[in-house]
């Protein structure tokens, strides 16, 4: 079924999930900078894609197991999920023209040619919620939902922001324990190191 932008948003805004899909992907930026620093010398720009997307997907499963209208699917490699039995949706990067790029499987092939079931889900409007970089990769330009025909954007939107543009908390990591000791590297005048108790 091709998707329709009414029933798409409908069922995204429905519990603000649009805005909680929206801070666990600025929430997995935020994940990738701090355990990937040194991202900048990699040489292959997908293992930036293939790392934020195993870190979106983590967090988006977290809005999943919090709302009981979401529901993911896994298959093969990959994951999708679906939204009140109606739409199915998967994370991608996208570029500039919002059209994120697969490896040509037959399912990646068929994912945007509607008339065709996919999963067993017959019925069901598929669409990407997709996020772009700035052209360094050092900041996330927009994130939204696209409906595509084929090779053709049929439609877009951004997802909505929290109030104010405030980004809407999600389960965070537990804190390590105080009195866990951190050692800091060698003072550059002294050679000495620092310990810290946090």
């Amino acid at each position: 079924m091709t998707p329709n932008i009414d029933d798409v948003r409908g069922v995204l805004q429905a519990n603000d999930r649009d805005m909680k899909i929206r801070a666990a992907i600025e929430l997995a930026f935020t994940d990738v900078e701090g355990k990937y620093p040194d991202r900048a010398w990699w040489r292959r720009k997908t293992t930036m894609r293939a790392v934020m997307w195993e870190h979106s997907v983590d967090r988006v499963m977290q809005v999943v197991g919090d709302d009981p209208g979401l529901e993911a699917i896994t298959h093969y490699d990959t994951a999708s999920f679906k939204a009140d039995e109606k739409i199915i949706f998967r994370l991608k990067k996208a570029d500039r023209k919002l059209f994120s790029s697969n490896y040509p499987t037959p399912l990646a092939n068929l994912f945007h040619h509607h008339p065709v079931d996919l999963y067993g889900h017959a019925g069901f409007q598929r669409v990407e919620i997709v996020h772009t970089f700035n052209r360094f990769m050092t900041k996330i330009d927009w994130i939204g939902v696209v409906a595509r025909d084929q090779r053709k954007v049929i439609w877009d939107f951004e997802l909505r922001r929290g109030e104010g543009g405030a980004v809407l908390p999600l389960p965070t990591p537990p804190i390590r324990p105080a009195g866990e000791t951190v050692i800091k590297p060698a003072l550059p005048d002294t050679g000495e190191t620092r310990e810290k108790e946090e």
